[in-house]
């Protein structure tokens, strides 16, 4: 990871230099839009898992479920949080936006440098179910990472994204051995709730970042 930052500071200064981005270079997030990054990222960790879900009923792939198995088999929660929630977007963030999609986007536009860079992210992951999933996550990510001209935006989506994952995957027995109990109807509200206020951010987000973007009118990063 710190080779990759290091690249990514050659690449930002070869910028600055060639006048593709302002010096200093990025915009500032304040608190209200890094927590708004978590919650845009959770609502598209849940809503693209659901339609990836959707595809699982026409093709059958049981290679990612035998993968996280294996992966997780042994970890407590907060281990998994640390270095799949945190340690890993962060290095995924350096080397797949941060590097490959912004040395993309000095040769192309922005629709075309996310998809590439999304796609390729996909890819990495190895299996039918993360291509799709990945994939889509790692052009919205561009897009976000783009649109508001910090580097760090993309890194609190994926953080918001895999920390929800992880959650909901540990929480999910634990609900499900509510049903027939007096805590299921209570149970159930909340998760309605909870998935309406995710989509309502999630929709919210992209909204509002790429109004950020086009009213900044250029390439802060």
């Amino acid at each position: 990871m710190i080779p990759a930052w290091y690249l990514y500071k050659k690449d930002r200064d070869r910028r600055v230099f060639g006048r593709l981005v302002p010096n200093p270079p990025e915009d500032k997030l304040n608190p209200g839009e890094c927590g708004l990054l978590l919650l845009l990222g959770a609502g598209l960790a849940f809503y693209v898992n659901l339609f990836v879900g959707i595809l699982q009923i026409f093709v059958q792939d049981n290679t990612y479920q035998n993968m996280m198995e294996s992966i997780t088999t042994g970890y407590s929660l907060w281990e998994m949080i640390l270095w799949m929630g945190i340690v890993a977007p962060m290095a995924e963030e350096t080397i797949f936006r941060w590097l490959m999609y912004l040395r993309l986007r000095d040769y192309m536009k922005i629709p075309a440098a996310a998809i590439i860079s999304g796609v390729i992210f996909g890819i990495f992951h190895g299996n039918f179910v993360q291509i799709i999933y990945a994939g889509i996550l790692g052009t919205v990510m561009a897009y976000i990472l783009e649109m508001s001209g910090n580097r760090w935006s993309s890194v609190l989506l994926h953080i918001g994204a895999n920390v929800f994952s992880l959650i909901l995957t540990d929480a999910a027995p634990k609900l499900l051995a509510l049903e027939g109990t007096p805590y299921a109807a209570m149970a159930n509200t909340a998760i309605l709730i909870l998935y309406g206020i995710l989509l309502a951010a999630m929709l919210f987000g992209i909204f509002y970042f790429g109004k950020k973007g086009k009213k900044r009118g250029y390439r802060a990063i």
